[in-house]
């Protein structure tokens, strides 16, 4: 529901990237012939509104996780409206140019389920095992990892996938051990400096 239409983003728009004619998209299979990924707009549908949460809700008893959240103020829609999960994503920053970065806002949207038992997640530049450990001290219940899965499986498909999973297990083990955390619930938001504590005064 955040993204009713394809971003003009430089690179969706100017690289004019198409699949090669062997190659297609398998989840579109069968709904339209898309060929590059700025054409997946024209399965968008642009009148959805929190009011179809409640009508999926209506129809499935599956858990509904809202992804693309960003502020406190959709987050508290998103419970209002009976979500189970929350999913604070950007895109990867190929919607709209300028959005902040997930883990800049990771805090903002926690604190505005806090109470209501709906998990929190986060995805969007998660490439170190010690960014595992800044988004769950921040708040979020688990991430997820898609452009290092990607580059593992050009890498050596199925057995790349694995080795960056393992990677990131043993470096987020690592960084545990480092900042003195036992377990997982010893990781906490004082483990985590903002940025804007090195920012000069001049």
């Amino acid at each position: 529901m955040d993204k009713p239409v394809e971003g003009a983003g430089r690179y969706n728009v100017h690289g004019k990237f198409v699949l090669p004619a062997q190659y297609s998209l398998g989840n579109f299979q069968g709904l339209i012939n898309v060929r590059s990924y700025t054409q997946t707009d024209k399965l968008r549908d642009k009148s959805a509104t929190w009011d179809s949460v409640d009508w999926l809700r209506s129809i499935t008893r599956l858990p509904i996780v809202s992804k693309g959240i960003l502020t406190a103020e959709d987050a508290r829609e998103a419970v209002k409206h009976g979500v189970s999960g929350i999913l604070v994503s950007n895109h990867g920053g190929r919607g709209l140019d300028g959005v902040p970065a997930t883990i800049d806002v990771l805090s903002e949207v926690v604190d505005a389920v806090r109470g209501s038992g709906i998990e929190v997640y986060v995805d969007g530049g998660i490439r170190m095992g010690t960014d595992v450990v800044k988004a769950l001290a921040l708040g979020a219940r688990a991430v997820f990892v898609g452009r290092a899965v990607i580059w593992g499986l050009a890498y050596d498909g199925e057995n790349g996938v694995k080795k960056v999973l393992e990677i990131l297990r043993d470096e987020f083990s690592i960084a545990m051990a480092l900042s003195g955390c036992r377990s997982l619930d010893e990781i906490s938001a004082d483990l985590v400096e903002k940025r804007s504590a090195y920012s000069s005064k001049l």
